[in-house]
């Protein structure tokens, strides 16, 4: 019966039977350890208090669904003793005729809600004081070198009196001489001393006490001094009668606690030392199809699935080695051969020297949140595929409609290439007449020569920026200068703008910090934006057209360009919807460009906006964080 009781206060959670309206009439050690109050405390509905206000609704309603048949694994927070809440997971099960057993499980760790354990930096001074019991310090043949205050207190002497005392100043005459003996026999054989024994009290009373001395060694194996631990069992001796009559109702509710850790909803099991699996509860037995026998030593392994088997059994190990509490997450096997997801938890049971007694634990099927979490791996993946095949659609869909603009601006295109050549023909019929006169002019015939060559690389950059946009390249992220960038867009665009009858007017910032992009894709942003400010010109008749085009830092330290019109405008109300895919108030064109404008900056990590002039026109803008001082 203890043993089962013992299985019941070791489990890594809080067990508990009730009545079927949430009155409880029995909690484990648990509730005491985590909450730090009182097993009395949570008798009838007092361990309500502990959850935490917003999740009590929500679990006084799974708990009714759970009592009237419905298999429910309810969650809620329940505070610590130092006011901590955490999050548990909480099912029940019949027990008998109205009695309802269930078990709180800590789930915290796995709801991503990490926690800071409390650190404590006590010097050893205040940790001997802390323990409550006589400690003392003896050096290796016995005599006094200090003890903590409960020493002091009891005895009622300073610790240079206590140095001068003999033991029988201390002891009770009876247990003198086996005191004695066991002392020296101790000293003499360097093994740990243990005894019973009265000791005297400053009011001259006495009271037992259990002693133990531990020998401390240096790294060759010499005692260097004895630590002596004396805890008052006094009371214990006093009442032992009232334990016995303890022990025996503890045995009277033997059948009770038995049917109490069979209806606990979640595997039970204890182990030896060596890991030798002694028990399971009947939950293991009917979830796995073995029995008990069948289970015991490492008989249970055999439900383990072959690729956790292996694994498992090395934490297993590393567990028995350590000495520590420790959990593992493994597949198990049903009697009717499918596998489910488990947590394994394992605690250790120590004895007052800290070795371990034995070993409990506690499996939680925890197979729905792991096919959560396959499920939501499954999606993120697909996600980033569908991430990854539209930005190809993107970059695609960027290089037509770059294409399509540098097309519909064909002819001054033509007009800025055509230029320096016809300047280097000229150029060079020029020089050759003045190297075939008598004399030559070769000083004049140098300066024509050096205008052919400025033409020549006059051509060679419209070229080379024709081809830079044409290019179906990857995107290529570097420093950009935006001043620059538009310059060479402009440079181009020359001749369509004069073709319009459109005078332009560049305004731009000294000094512009660069910005992080694709050359290329800004400078098609910005070729469509002054393309759009041309044509809403067009119709315009009655004043001239005026095109600005500036650069600037706005209060967010990120680098704008604008380009501003004093055209026909548009509707306040379409300021958004123009950048929509396909919507477009001309006669021509797929409306695809502006949305492939703001797909690029945000893509850049910026902004593209619209806005109506308080004149004549809209301006059209967009920003981009700055990445260093400087142009």
């Amino acid at each position: 019966m203890s043993n089962q009781l013992s299985v019941v206060d070791a489990l890594p959670g809080v067990a508990f039977t009730a009545q079927g309206d949430g009155r409880v009439d029995f909690v484990s050690q648990g509730w005491t350890t985590y909450t730090g109050r009182s097993a009395a405390d949570a008798h009838g509905r007092g361990w309500q208090s502990a959850v935490h206000p917003d999740d009590l609704p929500a679990l006084l309603t799974g708990w009714n669904a759970g009592v009237n048949g419905t298999a429910v694994d309810i969650q809620a927070r329940l505070r610590r003793f130092d006011g901590v809440y955490r999050w548990f997971v909480l099912r029940l099960n019949p027990l008998a005729e109205g009695q309802w057993c269930g078990l709180f499980s800590d789930i915290d760790d796995y709801r991503g809600v990490p926690t800071a354990p409390l650190a404590a930096d006590l010097d050893l001074r205040t940790i001997i004081d802390c323990i409550p019991a006589l400690v003392a310090f003896m050096t290796p043949d016995g005599a006094l070198e200090c003890v903590n205050c409960h020493n002091l207190d009891y005895l009622g002497a300073t610790l240079e009196e206590l140095k001068q005392w003999t033991v029988g100043a201390t002891v009770h005459p009876d247990d003198l001489p086996g005191v004695i003996n066991a002392w020296m026999h101790a000293v003499r054989t360097e093994q740990p001393y243990r005894n019973e024994l009265r000791l005297r009290r400053a009011d001259g009373a006495y009271h037992w006490f259990a002693a133990r001395a531990l020998p401390m060694r240096d790294t060759v194996g010499r005692i260097t001094r004895w630590v002596l631990i004396s805890v008052d069992i006094d009371e214990q001796k006093r009442d032992k009668a009232l334990i016995a009559q303890a022990l025996a109702e503890v045995s009277a509710s033997e059948d009770r606690l038995s049917n109490i850790i069979n209806a606990i909803p979640g595997f039970v099991w204890s182990a030896a030392p060596d890991g030798s699996v002694g028990f399971v509860n009947q939950r293991w037995c009917d979830y796995t199809g073995m029995s008990l026998d069948e289970a015991r030593g490492i008989g249970w392994a055999r439900s383990v699935h072959p690729e956790d088997a292996a694994p498992l059994a090395e934490y297993w190990g590393a567990l028995l080695q350590s000495g520590e509490a420790g959990e593992y997450e493994a597949r198990l096997r049903r009697f009717d051969g499918h596998y489910r997801w488990f947590l394994v938890r394992a605690v250790p049971q120590r004895d007052e020297w800290g070795a371990v007694m034995r070993w409990y634990g506690e499996n939680t099927d925890i197979e729905d949140r792991k096919q959560a979490e396959m499920l939501a791996a499954s999606i993120a993946i697909e996600r980033q595929q569908s991430e990854e095949t539209l930005d190809k659609v993107r970059s695609e869909l960027a290089h037509l409609a770059r294409v399509a603009s540098l097309g519909a601006v064909t002819a001054s295109i033509a007009h800025e290439v055509n230029q320096p050549l016809a300047g280097i023909i000229t150029n060079a019929s020029t020089c050759l007449r003045m190297l075939g006169a008598d004399p030559p002019n070769v000083t004049g015939a140098l300066e024509t020569a050096r205008r052919t060559i400025r033409d020549g690389n006059r051509a060679a950059d419209v070229i080379n920026r024709l081809r830079a946009l044409f290019s179906k390249k990857t995107i290529t992220i570097e420093d950009v200068d935006l001043n620059e960038a538009a310059r060479e867009v402009i440079a181009m665009l020359l001749g369509e703008l004069q073709r319009n009858g459109v005078a332009l007017q560049p305004d731009f910032t000294d000094d512009l910090p660069a910005v992080r992009g694709d050359r290329v894709q800004l400078q098609q942003v910005i070729l469509n934006l002054i393309l759009n400010a041309t044509e809403a010109m067009n119709t315009m008749t009655g004043r001239a057209r005026h095109l600005q085009v500036s650069t600037g830092l706005n209060e967010h330290q990120g680098v704008y360009l604008a380009v501003t019109d004093n055209g026909s405008g548009f509707d306040p109300l379409d300021a958004e919807r123009m950048f929509t895919a396909f919507y477009t108030t001309k006669h021509a064109g797929m409306g695809i460009g502006l949305s492939i404008s703001r797909s690029i900056i945000e893509r850049h990590a910026g902004v593209l906006s619209a806005a109506v002039n308080d004149g004549p026109g809209a301006t059209f803008q967009f920003s981009i964080p700055a990445t260093r001082e400087g142009s």
